[in-house]
C-alpha cells in the first residue's frame, strides 16, 4: 500500500512550476506503490558488480570515506552551510566512487555525475504543454540505448537529458525532507520521462539522500515499491554496490533491454537493431526502420505496449514488432495469434517470445509477492505489416471493403474459438495496397483476447469504452453478467463504423464534432451513461441529415440496417442479463448457436452495399439545400431525412425460445411500446435488396 505516515507539511523546493499538475498525471497512471518493510531488498542488489575486497580497498583508500568515524565526507547537517551549497559533496562521493571503479579507458567517460538541480530537464508529453523538472543529480551515460537530448536546428546542443540518463537523485535536507507521498511524486516524474526518452528501459530506479540516509525508488510496469530509509553511512559496501549498479556499463543492470540498441551520430541515434528469437529457436535480427517506435503507450504501470517498425535482413520483407507487458493471469496474444495463422483478415504472426522477462523477478520477490502486487510479464510477438489504421480511407468503397474483411477475420477467429473484447477504430488497419478480398482490412491486437469454450463473463473494464457495447457497458450493474460473445464484438464494429461516419466524410476528411460522439467521450468514465446513450441511438431508425448528405446512400442504408440487426438482440441479452443462471438455465447459449447466421447476415450487409457503390446511377442523393438545426434534422419537417434503406431484417432464431422462421421483423414487437410496434415482415428475404434507382441527380463516385 502506499504508505503517507511520513507526510509532513513542511516546505519543499518543487521541480517546477507545474508540479501540482505533474502531481495529478503521475497518481493516476501509478496506482497504488508498495512501501516495503526492511532493507532486504536494496542490499541484496548488485553483488556482481564487483567484489566485497575491492569496495574495502576503496574505502581504504578513499578521501571521502573515514573508516574511523564510519562516515562519508559529507556535511552532518547541510541546514547549516553557509552557502547552502550542499550538493556538491554529494556530487564529490559519486564521482570518487566512479573515478575509482570506471578505470578502464573505454569506460572513462561513459558515466558521470553531473548537478542538474538548476537544469531544466524538458519533458516530451503527448500534449503540446511543456513540462520540464529538475534532480538534484543525474548519472549521464553514453552507450547504445543513450542519446543527446534533441534540440531545434540552430538552437544550443544540451549535454544532458532524459535521454541520457542513467539514474536520477533527489537530495533534500535531514529532517525537513519532504514527505514520503511527495518524494514519490517527484520519483515518478524521473523515471517517467526516463521511459518515454529510452523506450528500451525495462525498469527505473530512483535514489532519495539526506546527510544520513538513502531510499531506493523502483519503477517497473508492475508499478513502484520503495524501501524504507537507511543509513548509508553504517553500512557503506551496500551504497557503493547500488552507486556502480546504477551506473553500470552492462545496460540490463541498469534496466534497459539490451535486445533493441542503436549506433550514433553526433551523439543522436541514427540506426538500430533489434535481436529477437526465430521460431528455429535462434537468434534473428532486424534492422529498425525508424529510431523510435510508431507507437508507444507512455504510462508507467500496465501493458505499456510499443510497437516498432522493422525489416528482415534476410528476405527485405518490412514487419512489425510488438513488446507488451501482460499481467501473469491473462493469456499470451501469441496463443490466439497462433490460432488466427491462415485467416484472411487477421494480423498474422512470424515469431514471438512469450516470456521475455517479469517484474516478480526485477523486484527480487520469490515465491512470496506483497500484497496488491501483480506480476506482469514481457511478451515480444513479430508480425506481418500493413496498411494504415483504418481511419485513413480515403473512399466509401475502401472502408467498407476493410470493415467487412476484418468483420470475416472476425468470424474465423470466433470458428477457432477466439473472442478478441477489443474491437475498436485504433484495432483495424487498412490491407496493404492492392490487397485481394479477404486481406482489404485486418484486425489486429489480442492483449485482452479470451476463449470462447471459458465463457468469460462481459466486463465493462476490458475494451475500449467508445465501442464497448450495451451489454458489456450494463456488466456492472448485474450480478451475474452474460459472457462477452461475439454479439458485443459485432456491436462494437457498428460503432467502429458509426464513429467514422460521424466524424467524417466519404473521402475521409474531418467533420465538425458530432454531437452524440462528443457525449459517448464526455462521459467515458460513466459507464452507465454510456450505456444510456448507445441504448438511444440503437432505437434511431435514421442518421442525421449532416451524415446523410455527405455519404453514398448506401453506406447510410447499411448503417441503419446494422444498427436495426444489433438493437432487438441488445434487447434480448439484457433481459437474460436481469436473471439468475439457473432461472435463465443456459437460453444465451442460443446465440452462440446462431452465431453464424450472424456474421452472415452482417456481411451480406457490407456486400449488399459494396455492390451498390459501385453502381453510382442506384443511389439516392439527398437535398443539401435545406437547413438544419442542432440535431442534424432539416427545420422544413418533423421526420428523418427521406433516404432509401435497406429491407432491413433480422437472421433466424436470434434469441431464446424464438422460431428460426419468424425472425423477419426490423423491429422485435415484444421489446417496443405499443404505439412504436410494427407489423410482421415475415415472408421477405434474408438477403437486402440493391438499393433502387434514384431520380434524382446523379452523385459522385465513391473511389
Amino acid at each position: 500500500m502506499l504508505t503517507r505516515s511520513s507526510d509532513k507539511k513542511s516546505a519543499t523546493v518543487t521541480p517546477n512550476p507545474t508540479f501540482d499538475e505533474q502531481k495529478r498525471l503521475v497518481r493516476s497512471e501509478l496506482g497504488d506503490a508498495i512501501s516495503l518493510e526492511d532493507n532486504s531488498f536494496i542490499r541484496s542488489l548488485y553483488y556482481h558488480v564487483t567484489p566485497e575486497s575491492s569496495i574495502d580497498t576503496f574505502l581504504k583508500k578513499s578521501r571521502f570515506y573515514s573508516l574511523a568515524q564510519r562516515r562519508w565526507k559529507l556535511p552532518r547537517s547541510c541546514s547549516k552551510l553557509l552557502d547552502k551549497d550542499f550538493h556538491t559533496p554529494f556530487l564529490n562521493v559519486f564521482s570518487s566512487i566512479l573515478k575509482h571503479f570506471f578505470t578502464d579507458s573505454a569506460a572513462q567517460g561513459t558515466r558521470e555525475v553531473v548537478d542538474t538541480h538548476t537544469i531544466d530537464l524538458l519533458h516530451r508529453e503527448a500534449n503540446s504543454v511543456i513540462h520540464h523538472s529538475r534532480p538534484s543529480l543525474v548519472i549521464k551515460a553514453e552507450g547504445p540505448s543513450f542519446q543527446r537530448p534533441y534540440t531545434k536546428p540552430g538552437e544550443q546542443k544540451q549535454a544532458v537529458g532524459y535521454s541520457n540518463i542513467a539514474t536520477c537523485i533527489d537530495i533534500h535536507v535531514d529532517g525537513n525532507e519532504p514527505p514520503i507521498s511527495d518524494q514519490l511524486v517527484r520519483a515518478t516524474i524521473y523515471a517517467r520521462q526516463i521511459f518515454i526518452h529510452q523506450p528500451n528501459r525495462r525498469f527505473v530506479r530512483v535514489l532519495v539522500l539526506t546527510e544520513q540516509h538513502v531510499r531506493l525508488f523502483h519503477f517497473d510496469r508492475s508499478g513502484a515499491q520503495y524501501t524504507p530509509f537507511f543509513d548509508f553511512h553504517d553500512d557503506p559496501h551496500t551504497f557503493v554496490r547500488l552507486v556502480l549498479g546504477l551506473s553500470s556499463l552492462d545496460e540490463s543492470d541498469i534496466g534497459l533491454d539490451a535486445s533493441i540498441q542503436w549506433s550514433t551520430q553526433d551523439g543522436r541515434k541514427v540506426d538500430g537493431r533489434l535481436k529477437t528469437r526465430a521460431p528455429s529457436g535462434e537468434d534473428v535480427f532486424y534492422r529498425l526502420l525508424a529510431t523510435s517506435p510508431f507507437f508507444c503507450d507512455d504510462n508507467i504501470r500496465g501493458r505499456s505496449t510499443m510497437c516498432w517498425s522493422v525489416r528482415d535482413l534476410t528476405t527485405g520483407e518490412d514487419l512489425v514488432v510488438k513488446d507488451s507487458w501482460r499481467t501473469e493471469d491473462r493469456l499470451s496474444e501469441h496463443i490466439f495469434m497462433q490460432d488466427a495463422i491462415g485467416i484472411p483478415g487477421v494480423v498474422q504472426m512470424v515469431t514471438s517470445e512469450p516470456d521475455r522477462c517479469d517484474t516478480k523477478s526485477l523486484r527480487g520477490f520469490g515465491d512470496v509477492s506483497p500484497a496488491g502486487f501483480r506480476n506482469r510479464i514481457e511478451t515480444r510477438v513479430v508480425m506481418k505489416a500493413y496498411g494504415k489504421s483504418i481511419r485513413k480511407y480515403t473512399s466509401a468503397k475502401q472502408l467498407f471493403c476493410a470493415l467487412r474483411d476484418a468483420i470475416a477475420g472476425h468470424m474465423g477467429l470466433f470458428k477457432k474459438g477466439t473472442i478478441h473484447r477489443d474491437v475498436s477504430l485504433q484495432n483495424v488497419l487498412l490491407g496493404k495496397p492492392g490487397a485481394e478480398p479477404g486481406y482489404r482490412g485486418v484486425l489486429i491486437d489480442f492483449d485482452i483476447s479470451t476463449m470462447r469454450h471459458l465463457n468469460t463473463p462481459a466486463d465493462r473494464h476490458m475494451g475500449t469504452r467508445s465501442y464497448q457495447s450495451v451489454p458489456v457497458l450494463y456488466s456492472g450493474k448485474v450480478p451475474h453478467p452474460l459472457p462477452h460473445d461475439h454479439l458485443d464484438d459485432l456491436e462494437s464494429f457498428l460503432y467502429v463504423l458509426v464513429h467514422i461516419m460521424f466524424a467524417y466524410d466519404s473521402t475521409g476528411a474531418a467533420l465538425a464534432a458530432d454531437p452524440m460522439l462528443q457525449d459517448w467521450e464526455k462521459h467515458e468514465d460513466d459507464w452507465r451513461w454510456v450505456g444510456t446513450l448507445k441504448e438511444a441511438y440503437l432505437t434511431r431508425q435514421h442518421v442525421p441529415f449532416k451524415v446523410s448528405k455527405r455519404w453514398p446512400s448506401p453506406c447510410v442504408e447499411l448503417i441503419i440496417a446494422y444498427a436495426a440487426f444489433i438493437r432487438p438482440l441488445v434487447q434480448e441479452k439484457l433481459g437474460l442479463s436481469q436473471l439468475k443462471p439457473a432461472v435463465r438455465n443456459g437460453r444465451e447459449k442460443v446465440f452462440a448457436a446462431n452465431s453464424i447466421q450472424h456474421y452472415a447476415h452482417v456481411l451480406t450487409l457490407f456486400d449488399t452495399a459494396i455492390e451498390a457503390l459501385d453502381c453510382p446511377d442506384t443511389w439516392e442523393v439527398v437535398d443539401d439545400t435545406s437547413d438544419e438545426d442542432d440535431d442534424g434534422r432539416s427545420d422544413r419537417s418533423d421526420s428523418p431525412p427521406t433516404v432509401i434503406i435497406f429491407d432491413y431484417l433480422v437472421p433466424p432464431a436470434q434469441g431464446p425460445g424464438r422460431n428460426s422462421t419468424k425472425r423477419s421483423s426490423d423491429e422485435d414487437p415484444n421489446h417496443q411500446p405499443p404505439a412504436k410496434r410494427s407489423k410482421s415482415l415475415s415472408g421477405h428475404s434474408l438477403v437486402p435488396p440493391i438499393p433502387r434507382r434514384s431520380s434524382r441527380s446523379r452523385a459522385p463516385s465513391p473511389t
